[in-house]
């Protein structure tokens, strides 16, 4: 059997090794404790029972993470890192354990459920790696308890799938040369800068989340909320569902650590994901508002989406109608997720209902009119908004 020393070089590899080639995921060495306070057993640390469950399954070869957190959202950021590693990690399988996270077999079971629905929009999840779940109150077959909640993520066998467009297949005869552009993918020509992608969102949130009024309690591109706070714009140019779901994770974990008068609201700008797919941005979007509902993080958190292509699902004809306008509440330069906080959300829908804000901001796109907000939208000029002084003010509810 592997002495300890070997899986602490194990588990030192598999934090620092040279496979670790995407940024955000050298996030999770830093988070990592050697927890030596006892848990499961008065006699033994979890490091060391956790070490011990391993080789009585069979796992001699499996390094071990712990991960620090304490709940869903720094699991799900600690989780996706992992994932955004494991593929090109030279383990067939690693473990990931929660020894400090709450979460019984039930809630750790929706963990896993959200963790599957994700999968469905991922190229590493569920394509080249596969979780399995263990929890001391949910054994399985063969298998002594684990001593906590832990993931194993598994490679899968022959690499994946094991095809690609580029194969002499029939299949892939009537698909574009382009189709990685069409989709906002590497190789996607006019997309812009940091720099440009930053001044033109800010000048986007200014002339249509701010002066139009879209939202009331914007007061400028860098103060939002009740009380106001800073905004922050992180842009990230990944091309995958799975290291956007470790970028949002990040996200919510650090508006998690900072105050809100400093930090109020956060727009994630994924200018190089989904940006001609307003479809994929939109099953994305599902995924997010899942994890809010089925894991409780609504209680601390409520996202909004925007997208150049952006069309409420309210029942209308939007798209193409006369309703069309109101879109362009939603149409930024680049996709977008917003994260909110609930409790702001809440003192905010104290003051002006939300179904207010949304007629109010229907009529104003409606007298701006379509053709003039795609104008706008397409030539990143929102000069005329500022030409008018009559857009319908949102009205409190003491007003």
């Amino acid at each position: 059997h592997p002495t300890s020393a070997t899986r602490s070089a194990a588990r030192h590899a598999l934090a620092h090794g040279p496979y670790v080639h995407f940024g955000p995921s050298t996030r999770l060495a830093s988070r990592v404790s050697v927890i030596s306070h006892v848990r499961m057993d008065a006699a033994v640390p979890v490091e060391d029972a956790l070490d011990g469950w391993l080789t009585s399954t069979g796992r001699d070869a499996t390094p071990l993470q712990m991960s620090a957190a304490r709940d869903v959202i720094g699991a799900l950021a600690d989780f996706w890192a992992q994932v955004c590693t494991t593929a090109d990690s030279p383990f067939e399988e690693r473990a990931l354990a929660f020894p400090d996270l709450n979460a019984d077999s039930q809630m750790f079971s929706r963990f896993v459920h959200h963790i599957n629905s994700c999968s469905e929009m991922c190229e590493t999840l569920g394509q080249e790696v596969f979780v399995a779940m263990r929890h001391p109150d949910n054994q399985a077959e063969g298998e002594p308890p684990a001593p906590c909640p832990l993931l194993l993520l598994r490679k899968a066998a022959n690499g994946g799938l094991g095809f690609d467009p580029d194969d002499d297949d029939p299949f892939w005869a009537d698909f574009p040369d382009d189709l990685g552009a069409e989709l906002g993918e590497e190789g996607a020509e006019g997309v812009a800068s940091d720099e440009e992608v930053l001044k033109q969102t800010r000048k986007w949130v200014e002339a249509v989340i701010c002066h139009m009024g879209v939202c009331p309690f914007s007061s400028t591109a860098d103060r939002a909320g009740l009380p106001a706070g800073g905004v922050e714009y992180p842009i990230t140019r990944v091309r995958t569902a799975d290291e956007v779901y470790l970028e949002f994770w990040a996200q919510v974990e650090r508006m998690q650590e900072t105050d809100e008068r400093t930090l109020s609201t956060v727009l994630l700008i994924t200018p190089d994901f989904c940006n001609y797919s307003p479809g994929g941005f939109d099953a994305l979007a599902d995924t997010l508002n899942e994890a809010l509902t089925l894991l409780g993080v609504e209680r601390e958190l409520q996202l909004v989406f925007f997208h150049p292509e952006y069309t409420f699902r309210d029942g209308k004809q939007r798209a193409g109608g006369d309703d069309e306008a109101a879109n362009f509440a939603r149409r930024s330069p680049f996709p977008m997720i917003n994260l909110l906080r609930t409790p702001q959300v809440r003192t905010a829908q104290k003051g002006i209902p939300t179904g207010s804000v949304y007629a109010v901001n229907e009529r104003n796109m409606a007298s701006v009119g379509t053709n003039e907000l795609k104008r706008m939208l397409e030539d990143r000029d929102w000069s005329p908004v500022y030409e008018r002084t009559d857009f319908e003010e949102h009205a409190s509810r003491q007003g």
